[in-house]
């Protein structure tokens, strides 16, 4: 009897340890988004190779990294550039940012991307990259961009799990809401 007593509650354990949250995880999110992390290291052509695989529109593409070898004073020039394309800022809060690195004067840009499910974007910005000699900077420690894909709601889940599935992904997660609370004194 003892023994028995401790396989049913060595099954329970066992049972309780399962990696498939889908059923049990309550927690809230934005329905029909989807974030997915690229893994470090990938070219943004790849990206874009990714995107093109679904039917799916792109919020946006953030957490990008790019260095420029132009001279340090085409900063300004290299942003204005940027920041007039329709893809690369809402108009209202996200635009391309940049700066000098102190020591070496080498000019560094974090864009965000929207739309890219749209070629004629992707192509403008392989474009773009060119005319404004634009590399890719990646960071072992980091993603190589996060995309956030709109799939049909309803279907959060099922999209979470499938794109896990590609190597060029590092992780994917739903837009869980969060309730915050201010602390006052």
């Amino acid at each position: 009897m003892k023994k028995l007593i401790l396989l049913i509650s060595f099954i329970g354990i066992l049972s309780s340890c399962s990696n498939d949250d889908s059923e049990t995880d309550t927690r809230e999110f934005v329905a029909g988004e989807v974030s997915v992390g690229i893994k470090s290291g990938t070219d943004i052509n790849d990206l874009f190779e990714f995107i093109n695989l679904f039917d799916h529109q792109v919020d946006n593409v953030n957490s990008l990294n790019f260095t420029s070898n132009l001279e340090s004073d085409n900063l300004q020039y290299v942003l204005d550039i940027l920041n007039n394309k329709t893809y690369t800022n809402d108009g209202i809060n996200w635009f391309v940012t940049g700066y000098l690195h102190s020591q070496t004067n080498e000019i560094t840009i974090f864009p965000r991307l929207f739309g890219m499910e749209n070629i004629d974007y992707q192509n403008d910005w392989l474009n773009s990259m060119n005319e404004l000699e634009l590399n890719e900077k990646h960071n072992s420690e980091l993603n190589s961009g996060i995309i956030r894909f709109y799939v049909p709601v309803g279907q959060e889940i099922e999209w979470r799990n499938q794109f896990v599935n590609y190597n060029i992904v590092d992780w994917a997660e739903l837009n869980y809401i969060a309730d915050i609370e201010t602390h006052t004194n």
